[in-house]
């Protein structure tokens, strides 16, 4: 019986287009959505396309900005020795792997966290020096509130990730906020910001401050715009852009 097995017979210029179409779609496509949406907060596309990659870098750090008392249980891993018995033959130790308690530990995310609100900042610090920023500060307390309160009633403790907010909630609060209150010139800043600095205060900050969701979380590092929270502060703040 012969095994069953892939065969493309389209051509060379047939695969050429598939991996054109892969690209455009999973490479192309979003960059442009992403300096689109960064265009109409004020930026230039490669200002945008530096954005995009020093968020998407900063994503793998996390700094670390304070230790609990708390204990949670960690898995140890598996560790190996090599020793020699009696008879100089080389002879392999394993351990069993087993738990330990350790300090929760909480972080903050380069790019989940420090750069969108440094972003954040920029965003408003330049409506103050375009003289746009009269009036802005009311209805963007009303949206952050809205996507913060969402946020927090949308997040779970989670054992691998600490706290997790639906991907795409933050973006659905957010851009529903903005599209039906907030006046359009304050749109675009209004989207990012509430979009992003919500989803950190609803998604992060008061679960933590809160004593029955923070001692429901029993992961070892809680990261602040981090792993289980990036993915709703980026696609919130681009996504609520481009539809504001």
């Amino acid at each position: 019986m012969n095994s069953p097995y892939f065969q493309f017979s389209g051509g060379i210029f047939a695969a050429l287009l598939f991996l054109v179409a892969l690209f455009f779609l999973f490479v192309f496509l979003p960059v442009s959505l992403v300096t689109e949406a960064f265009s109409k907060l004020g930026l230039t596309p490669v200002q945008g396309i530096l954005m995009l990659i020093a968020i998407l870098l900063g994503r793998t750090v996390n700094l670390p900005v304070y230790t609990s008392d708390r204990l949670v249980m960690v898995p140890r891993q598996r560790s190996v020795q090599f020793t020699m018995d009696e008879t100089g033959r080389h002879v392999q130790i394993e351990d069993e792997p087993g738990n330990e308690l350790k300090k929760q530990v909480i972080a903050v995310n380069f790019g989940g966290c420090i750069m969108p609100v440094l972003l954040s900042l920029t965003f408003l610090i330049s409506l103050h020096m375009a003289g746009m920023a009269d009036g802005v500060y009311p209805w963007l307390g009303f949206t952050m509130l809205m996507v913060a309160g969402g946020c927090y009633a949308m997040t779970k403790p989670d054992v691998l990730t600490g706290l997790r907010v639906p991907l795409l909630m933050p973006a659905v609060m957010t851009f529903l906020s903005v599209y039906f209150f907030v006046p359009e010139p304050f749109r675009p800043v209004a989207a990012y910001v509430a979009g992003t600095l919500g989803t950190l205060i609803g998604g992060n900050l008061a679960p933590l401050l809160t004593p029955r969701l923070r001692n429901n979380v029993a992961a070892p590092q809680i990261s602040i715009g981090g792993a289980g929270t990036f993915g709703g502060v980026f696609v919130a703040g681009i996504l609520a852009v481009l539809l504001a």
